[in-house]
């Protein structure tokens, strides 16, 4: 297994994870906006309590557009997808010319997005360039190392959000499984107590408290 210096670790494991984070919350963004459609009511205070941000938002149509595309907000789906292409940008030695020219590309869709009234076909756009990044950064990669890393980042930051938000409970018992055997196939040193945790839930089937599981989860890697 070739050594991988811990800053490009990092780019790696965040590269990962803000890919799946833009790739997962935009899909969630798409169906609230076609709810809100219908019903202007929408509990975006519950969604940001669950997602563990800040709630400033004064409407159901303020959250949707300022959480989708303010860039100036941390926790906006737009300071993700710049986080994802700059991070792109210091590995493109690693991902290729090629593969960033697709998170280029769900950059560029972002920004059209924001332009719209009605963003719902840019939004896939960014959706089919992620899924496009993905099959690109596999063919290209070629440390098994490298790709693991990313992976396991994007396995976080989806185990991270079915935590959240309670979804697919059977789901989440194979993503934990995948994590714990990809974590074996790179460098990461994780964090005993929380690797025990996760450990225990997976291969014990110990009933692990949710906040415990998700707090394990979110610091098995310091990266």
């Amino acid at each position: 297994m070739d050594t991988i210096s811990l800053s490009k670790q990092n780019r790696l494991f965040w590269l990962g994870r803000y890919s799946e984070r833009v790739y997962g919350t935009i899909q969630l963004a798409m169906k609230v906006y076609d709810r809100l459609i219908d019903d202007p009511n929408i509990d975006y205070e519950g969604f940001c309590r669950k997602m563990g941000i800040p709630c400033d938002y004064t409407s159901g149509e303020d959250f949707c557009r300022r959480y989708l595309f303010d860039g100036h907000c941390p926790y906006s789906i737009q300071s993700a997808v710049d986080a994802m292409l700059g991070n792109g940008m210091v590995l493109r030695e690693t991902i290729s010319t090629t593969t960033l020219a697709y998170l280029q590309m769900a950059h560029g869709a972002m920004e059209m997005a924001a332009q719209s009234e009605s963003p719902s076909v840019e939004l896939q756009w960014v959706l089919d360039d992620i899924m496009a990044f993905r099959g690109s950064f596999d063919d290209a990669v070629e440390e098994e190392s490298a790709r693991n890393i990313t992976k396991i980042g994007g396995m976080v930051e989806r185990i991270s959000m079915m935590l959240r938000l309670d979804k697919d409970p059977q789901r989440l018992e194979k993503e934990l499984r995948k994590l714990l055997n990809r974590l074996y196939k790179t460098d990461l040193t994780p964090d005993p107590a929380a690797l025990d945790v996760i450990t225990r839930r997976v291969l014990e089937g110990e009933p692990v408290e949710k906040d415990l599981l998700l707090n394990s989860v979110e610091g098995l890697f310091r990266v």
